[in-house]
């Protein structure tokens, strides 16, 4: 089916439903998706594409994608996903559902890995070798004092249904310890601090394993050129963390025996620890849709109708504007109100298909859109620190966000945005622009006031 084959939304409820905030899954790719790179200035898929086309079987690399949360990397990476699993062996994990997420460790990851490329391997009928599967268990139950025993007692049985029947000993030692790290502060410390007695160990035998394992699935399928993991939602990492994780572990993170994708908070890119420079290779970025003219010198930039177009194309994809909408302006001022972002322009178009419901309305008008743009600067206000105000008036007018944990924060909590193109270049978010204490921090230094 051609996507005018596929019926879009023509009433209210069916256009809240079908401007899900999720990322779309592959199924939904053909209905739902718009390619954004001309107007992001960007392709961070074909460059990752690229680099996977030239890889040959049994090469390995690591490559880090970012961008700012709600930009749309899930989805892009979900392209990653269909776009190569005939060439690679392809392992999708959201490492929030793994493992704490407000503090994540390297050797987590090395947990995950090893669980889920074992799980994998099971779903084919295939296991690692005994031999290094028997060293790999003996090790973890000297360095842990886990037995079998121990580990069947704490395994839930929900746990044991989603393991299978015939999982090994290191399966459902691994669910043990993640779900431990996951849940409890205390065990956590320890698990972590028993495992990083014995660093060179525990990275050899991962390797080994994994090294093993691309032979299996090569036996099975030929065409593979090997495994390909993608860690999906290190982005949501506080910035404290991502700076230490990619900073002090960068070493670990790239030494593992098969090629990855991390995604990474686009706050490290601005980190005056500079973190990326222990990586080999340059990041890959997803930046906002340009919907501005840039100009350095001006504060109040003109829109690019090519970028506005593609934001309410977003939107066209999903849902009969002359049926959803009072009119196309409408939908193109909310555009202009997401700056370029993607889950931003979805969740306005939410709260305004809700609130358009509520006062009895037919379709989507100007007084809903500008209600749903408020909940969105409500929403700033409450958690931007009175502090941060000067810092962004800054931004507006030089079009740089500072080097430093400030400028990391408010890049992670999304009130500045980064854009590409012939430059690269910082703005705040168009809801936070529009606010009372923006204006006076703004007004204060055009006018020449301490702030």
């Amino acid at each position: 089916m051609t996507q005018s084959d596929y019926p879009r939304a023509n009433t209210l409820k069916a256009a809240f439903k079908a401007c899900d905030l999720a990322p779309l899954e592959p199924a939904e790719m053909e209905r739902y998706y718009v390619d954004l790179s001309p107007v992001r200035k960007s392709s961070a898929v074909d460059s990752v594409s690229t680099i996977l086309d030239f890889q040959e079987p049994g090469e390995n690399t690591t490559i880090l994608f970012t961008g700012h949360r709600g930009c749309g990397k899930s989805t892009e990476l979900k392209r990653i996903q269909q776009r190569w699993r005939d060439d690679y062996y392809v392992i999708y994990l959201e490492v929030n559902e793994e493992t704490d997420i407000n503090d994540v460790r390297y050797t987590d990851l090395y947990l995950i890995v090893i669980k889920q490329v074992e799980f994998e391997l099971r779903k084919h009928g295939l296991s690692f070798d005994a031999q290094l599967l028997q060293q790999f268990e003996a090790w973890f139950k000297d360095v842990t004092q886990e037995t079998e025993e121990t580990v069947e007692k704490s395994v839930s049985i929900t746990g044991e249904a989603s393991l299978g029947a015939d999982a090994p000993f290191i399966a459902k030692l691994l669910v043990k310890l993640l779900a431990q790290i996951k849940g409890s502060n205390k065990q956590k410390k320890t698990i972590r601090q028993t495992l990083e007695k014995d660093l060179s160990r525990l990275k050899a035998d991962v390797n080994l394993l994994l090294g093993n394992a691309y032979i299996k699935l090569r036996q099975k399928f030929p065409d593979y050129k090997g495994l390909l993991i993608i860690f999906d939602n290190l982005d949501r990492i506080p910035v404290e963390v991502a700076d230490h994780l990619f900073l002090d572990y960068a070493t670990q993170l790239q030494d593992l025996n098969c090629t990855l994708i991390y995604t990474v908070p686009i706050s490290v890119l601005c980190s005056p620890k500079n973190p990326l420079k222990q990586w080999d290779s340059d990041p890959h970025i997803v930046p906002m849709v340009t919907i501005y003219e840039f100009e350095r010198e001006r504060c109040d930039l003109d829109y690019k109708p090519a970028g506005l177009e593609a934001m309410a194309g977003l939107i066209e994809r999903r849902v009969q504007v002359e049926n959803v909408f009072e009119s196309r302006q409408v939908l193109l001022e909310m555009a202009k109100a997401s700056g370029g972002h993607v889950r931003q322009l979805m969740q306005m178009m939410r709260t305004a298909c809700r609130t358009a419901s509520t006062r009895n309305h037919k379709t989507i008008n100007g007084e809903d859109v500008i209600y749903a743009i408020k909940q969105q600067q409500f929403g700033f206000e409450r958690f931007i620190p009175d502090e941060h105000y000067p810092l962004l008036a800054h931004v507006c007018l030089t079009k740089n966000v500072s080097k430093d944990e400030l400028g990391q924060l408010m890049l992670f909590n999304v009130s500045v945005l980064e854009y590409n193109g012939d430059k690269r270049w910082n703005y705040p978010n168009p809801v936070v622009k529009q606010n009372e204490f923006f204006q006076k921090a703004l007004a204060a230094i055009q006018s020449g006031q301490t702030v």
